[in-house]
């Protein structure tokens, strides 16, 4: 039964959901079978899920049926049964999680049973809800929909020679489609950059057009958050004035969406950030900073729990840049469980170390160093990064010149490309002739000056600076 489709769904269920279910499958009006019962408690019994000998139909149909002899049909619909049960359960529970769901489908039912003034009276307070309203999210201008399609139909019922409101149908239809449309737009340059694809969307162009032509329809969040995030993935040119409208947009209207389309929404001003910062725009990286606080500060940045390392690493880099020390050592105490636990050490070790370099306790940062070791290739060659550095400021210049060869190395026999590649080989290259050159040759320093300002990809370009500006005395 391991590979049963019931068993990785069973899974996803915490305490709570197992009580719910308990309870569900107890009672007479969903439920009529005891073995349905025996079959969920035995399921969900100690590691009975987790461990294969738990999980051999054999062994299970001796628990629920001990008198009998193995019937592999009744056993199969024993299963079957419990499944149905849990399909209904978990779709229960996620229509529960919606605000406007349950009230829709009831109006649906009282449109079917004819029962008009109930209806109507229903209507009115759904729109006192708050559906039909401009501050929806994408989810709510659907609810919307089905509520002025229902109030269509039900006045197209009764007298169809009078007026049934399907201008009003017909608009929220209109605000529903321009929303999903440049919803999926912004889906699919997030995804173009990543997978190197691209797709295809009939009358998109209408709905930019559109959206230009009416202003009023930014006035619903879900379209201007997306027409602005959409302007700012697709511009060649720096899109600055529609990264500020969607940040204000957003800091306006958070709360009109779910945590998970906060997540997405974040993610695009993040991206821009980066994209600006790696062009030379600095003044983005205090921005990228503020969305790394109030992203974490709120937990929108966990998913299902989980904090991506790379995440993780980036707010910390980012945030000492700004020397926010306590607000680093906050997120290396409280958000390091969070990572996939085969990365917590390592990404903590190396944080630490960070940490440590930035406050200026090399001791305490060599420490952390010296036998970090990591598959992650990024992280090993920003490890190495960090203790070259050291080794230069301390001036032991025999394990300078050790670890700039060994890097080198490095370098050429793992598999690091582009971009990357590119940032290590000129901090070594820059690196060397900081080591070679005359601290008192004047001409020699502004030469090699002007070779950093100029060097690109340039992470560590300010560190490097700063070790000429300490030459000549």
């Amino acid at each position: 039964m391991k590979n049963s489709t019931i068993i990785p769904v069973l899974k996803t269920l915490d305490k709570k959901e197992c009580r719910e279910f308990t309870k569900w499958l107890a009672s007479p009006f969903f439920n009529q079978r005891k073995d349905v019962i025996d079959l969920f408690q035995y399921l969900t019994a100690g590691q009975h899920l987790a461990e294969e000998k738990f999980l051999l139909k054999e062994r299970i149909y001796r628990k629920l049926f001990p008198k009998e002899s193995y019937d592999d049909a009744k056993f199969r619909q024993t299963v079957h049964f419990l499944y149905k049960q849990l399909e209904q359960f978990i779709a229960y529970k996620e229509i529960e999680r919606d605000e406007f769901a349950y009230s829709v489908a009831y109006l649906k039912a009282l449109r079917k049973r004819n029962v008009p003034k109930v209806f109507q009276n229903k209507f009115k307070a759904m729109k006192r809800q708050g559906l039909g309203s401009q501050l929806l999210d994408n989810s709510g201008l659907k609810h919307s929909f089905a509520l002025y399609d229902e109030h269509s139909s039900l006045l197209g019922g009764i007298d169809r020679t009078k007026d049934i409101h399907l201008q009003e149908c017909i608009n929220a239809f209109d605000t529903l489609f321009i929303a999903e449309k440049l919803k999926y737009a912004c889906l699919a340059l997030s995804h173009q950059q990543v997978f190197r694809t691209t797709y295809e969307s009939k009358f998109f162009e209408e709905v930019i057009k559109t959206v230009e032509t009416e202003p009023s329809l930014l006035d619903y969040p879900a379209i201007a958050i997306y027409y602005y995030g959409y302007l700012v993935q697709r511009k060649d040119e720096d899109s600055d004035e529609y990264y500020f409208s969607l940040k204000s947009t957003l800091q306006e209207h958070l709360d009109v969406f779910g945590e998970s389309e906060q997540r997405d929404i974040y993610l695009m001003k993040l991206n821009y950030c980066i994209q600006r910062i790696n062009k030379g725009a600095t003044n983005f990286q205090r921005e990228l900073f503020e969305i790394y606080q109030d992203t974490f500060e709120s937990k929108i940045i966990l998913e299902n729990d989980v904090l991506s390392r790379r995440t993780y690493l980036n707010a910390i880099m980012i945030a000492l840049r700004f020397k926010a020390f306590d607000w680093v050592e906050n997120v290396i105490k409280e958000y390091t469980h969070y990572l996939e636990p085969e990365y917590q050490k390592v990404f903590r070790d190396f944080c630490e170390a960070k940490l440590a370099f930035e406050l200026g306790n090399y001791s305490r940062a060599q420490q952390l160093l010296l036998y970090f070791d990591s598959n992650d290739i990024l992280i090993s060659m920003n490890a190495k990064t960090m203790l070259l550095k050291i080794y230069y400021e301390e001036d032991e210049q025999d394990a300078l010149e050790s670890l700039l060869e060994s890097m080198k190395v490095y370098l050429k026999r793992k598999k690091v490309i582009g971009y990357h590649k590119d940032v290590f080989q000129n901090m070594l290259k820059y690196t060397k002739k900081l080591v070679r050159i005359n601290p008192f040759d004047k001409e020699k320093r502004v030469t090699l000056r002007k070779e950093i300002e100029e060097a690109s990809p340039l992470t560590d370009r300010p560190w490097l600076l700063e070790q000429i500006d300490k030459m000549g005395g």
